[in-house]
């Protein structure tokens, strides 16, 4: 008898201190008030950036067309980082098109959302592409890729979910 009631006693003792544990995380919340919502944590788009901006890691799906721009997509999943520089005024993101880290495009803030954009001038499809920009909406990390060709044709080529990409120590 002795022996079980160490047993539920150690027991007890061990889950009490996993769940302070799990609160002390932040896994667990015990707030009166209820789950937070995501939308309520953004203060402002330009706040949450700050001047030193911010990178994000992306699961997103790629939809490419296998030959001409009407022909059947490839579509295929893909994980991908971007970045935003509100001081430099500037973004990229790595991909297969234009915007990259050594030839960012521009950037614009439109509430939540982040727009970046470059010109380009380079055939894909059988087509002349004109304009690559992509947005990330920081209230819910949407990310959508969206190639723009000569004739006016705005495609998506990329679309996914990002989240900001923190780097140890983790606070």
């Amino acid at each position: 008898m002795g022996a079980v009631l160490a047993a539920v006693v150690i027991t007890l003792i061990i889950a009490a201190l996993t769940g302070w544990g799990l609160v002390a995380l932040g896994v667990i919340h015990l707030s009166p008030s209820g789950p937070i919502k995501r939308d309520g944590e953004l203060e402002s788009a330009s706040d949450k950036l700050g001047k030193a901006g911010g990178q994000f890691v992306c699961e997103v799906t790629v939809s490419t067309p296998q030959g001409a721009l009407s022909s059947e997509p490839k579509v295929y999943p893909d994980i991908l980082v971007a970045g935003l520089e509100p001081e430099a005024g500037s973004g990229w993101y790595q991909g297969e098109y234009s915007i990259t880290e050594s030839r960012k495009g521009a950037l614009k803030m439109e509430g939540t959302k982040a727009f970046v954009s470059r010109p380009a001038m380079f055939e894909r499809f059988g087509q002349m592409v004109t304009q690559e920009e992509f947005t990330i909406d920081l209230a819910d990390g949407a990310f959508v890729q969206t190639l723009t060709f000569r004739d006016g044709t705005r495609r998506h080529m990329i679309k996914g979910v990002c989240a900001k990409f923190i780097k140890a120590p983790f606070k």
